[in-house]
Formats: structure tokens, sequence, C-alpha cells
């Protein structure tokens, strides 16, 4: 209380003295609040400079660069195995990335099979097209299918006992390429030794893009058609979930499948202060899996630009920080001045 008391009673004073000394404290005043604002100033300047580097980076990436496309492979072609891995998966992104997306979508696809007509199996060799077998679930959402076609069946096209049949709708480019139409009846031959030497697929539909460059088809593009397009004729087949993994599966099995995320990432997201744990967090998921699963890939260009961006902030710091270095120096020398300009015209009152 005595303490509180004498602050109590000096503050008058030291008003009074201020008072009598305002020009010389107002300079101190005004002074210490510039240097304060040029300041604060600085350092909004450089968080500016900072945004404005990181929003011209991810300019430079197209939005399929932008996104995240993971890939693992396993076998056999069972709901538990998917379950599996997409239960890690899952978890993966989750927990790391879930908070920079803004959508995502899966797909999961067969090894590549020989394509041959019906009856000549035996013959089907390295000179023969080529076809796999692809589940996107949001197939249709994204296509048009041409007159006279349906979706595919979920079951066995076969009668019982008959030869192993699963129905598919493909690509209307790539059917007539080959010269397939809807109706048409033509066989898939493994390349491996499994339980079952071939299945018989008829064409019930084919279909085309609705947009092309949708940002869905990257997926498909990518990991897809991405082994056989390039050298090989190649007849997609696509199926419903149940077919793919209760008729296809249980035809082979010893048949493996590529899983497959697309991962859509919101760039508004990202900004200069979540930007490099976004390359960490991206990483780390892509070290963790690639544990965790067998022929584990990830697609992206998104890390590889953060991390130049990081380098690139790295090295424009050092000037940034001589620059804040230089103005602080000043400004405390400024402060320093004044102060002992007031402490020396006061010296004959201060007791």
């Amino acid at each position: 209380m005595g303490l509180i008391s004498r602050l109590l009673t000096a503050w008058p004073q030291v008003a009074r003295r201020s008072l009598a000394n305002w020009q010389l404290m107002s300079t101190v005043v005004v002074g210490v609040l510039l240097a304060s604002t040029i300041m604060a100033g600085t350092v909004i300047y450089f968080d500016a400079l900072r945004e404005l580097a990181l929003k011209n980076t991810l300019n430079k990436l197209s939005v399929n660069e932008t996104n995240i496309v993971l890939k693992s492979d396993r076998g056999p072609t069972r709901y538990a195995e998917r379950d599996k891995v997409v239960a890690e998966t899952e978890r993966e992104i989750a927990d790391r990335i879930s908070w920079m997306l803004r959508d995502k979508t899966t797909g999961v696809k067969t090894a590549t099979f020989f394509l041959s007509e019906v009856g000549q199996e035996e013959a089907a060799d390295t000179d023969n097209p080529r076809s796999f077998f692809g589940h996107l679930p949001r197939l249709y959402d994204h296509i048009t299918l041409q007159p006279g076609g349906r979706p595919s069946g979920d079951g066995y096209a076969n009668a019982a006992g008959g030869e192993p049949t699963i129905e598919a709708v493909v690509p209307l480019e790539a059917a007539s390429d080959l010269g397939v139409e809807v109706g048409d009846r033509v066989a898939a031959v493994p390349y491996w030794s499994d339980s079952s030497p071939f299945i018989h697929v008829v064409i019930t539909g084919t279909f085309t893009r609705d947009n092309p460059d949708d940002e869905f088809w990257y997926l498909n593009d990518k990991i897809f058609d991405a082994a056989t397009a390039r050298s090989f004729q190649t007849l997609p087949f696509y199926l419903s979930e149940r077919a793919y993994y209760e008729v296809l599966g249980d035809t082979f099995r010893q048949m493996d499948s590529v899983f497959s995320w697309l991962l859509m990432v919101d760039a508004s997201a990202l900004d200069a202060r979540n930007a490099t744990f976004a390359r960490r967090s991206i990483n780390s998921m892509e070290d963790r899996l690639s544990t965790n699963l067998f022929s584990y890939r990830q697609i992206t260009e998104l890390e590889d630009a953060l991390f130049q961006y990081d380098v690139r902030l790295f090295f424009s710091k050092l000037p940034m920080f001589v620059i804040l270095i230089l103005i602080s120096v000043v400004i405390l020398y400024y402060v320093i001045t004044l102060s002992s300009l007031v402490v020396e015209q006061q010296r004959g009152e201060i007791v």
C-alpha cells in the first residue's frame, strides 16, 4: 500500500514536469511512435511479399499439377484387401492434408490383359491389342452414353456353367479404333497364370466425355491409361463396383489391383503461414504410406513448388533481416539520444 501511495503522489509531479518540457517530451513520444510504426510496417511489408511470392508460385501450376494423385498395388482383388488399403490411405489423408482439400475421388484398375476375339484366346500374345478393367465411382456423372447403350451390369452375364462373362462400357474413340460396337463380345486374356485363362466381355455401351478437360479425368489418364496408351491400341473396360470385385475378382483369384486417389487441393487454403507445414504434411504422408503400402507412388507438382518457394524465401529473408536490423539500430539510436537529452536537461532536478 505504501508503494502505491507513493506512486499516486508522484504522478502529479511527473505530469507538471512533462508539461513544463512538452516540446522535448513530445519529440520523444512522436519519435518512438514513428519508430514503432516503421518497424511494424516493415514486418507487414515482408509478410505481404511472402504472400505474393506464394501466390505467384501457385499460379504457375495448373489445376492438375496442384492436385495430388496416390496409387498403390494390392492383391488378390477382394473387398477385404481393398478395405485394408482404403483404411490406411484415408487415415493418412484425414490426419495430414484433409484441411487443404476441396474434394477427392477414387478409382481401381487391373493390370493389362491381352485383347482377343472370342475363340482365339489361346493364340493371344504380345502382338494383340491390350485392355484393362477399371472402376471409377463417379464415371456416369462425367460421361454421355451413346444411343443404344446402357450401363454395365453388376453380375455374371453368362449362363450357369458357361464361360465367365462380364459386362462393360468402353470409350467410343477406343471402340471405333478397334472396330468394336455395342453388343459385341470380346475376350480378355491375362498375361499371368490364374484360376481362369480368360474372361469374355460384352460391350453394353460406348461413351464420350462430357468435358475432356475436367480434372476428374486426370486420375484416369495418369494412372489407368498411362501404362498402355502410348504403345498399344487399348480398349479400357469400365465396370460397376460389384462386377469388379465379385465377378472379375472371383474369376482371377491371383489378380492384383491398382488403387488410386485424386486429391483436389484448394489452393486458396494455402498461405505464407502454412505453406511449409503443407509441404511437410505431403512429404510425411508419402513417407508413411510408402512404408505401409506396396508399390506406393505419389504424384504432384505442389510439393516441389512449395519446396522451391521455401528455398527462395530463405535466401530472400537474409537481406530483409539486414534491413530490419539497420532500422532497429537507427530507432534505438534515436530513442537513446533523445532520452539522454531529456536526462541531461533535467539533471539538476534529479535528486
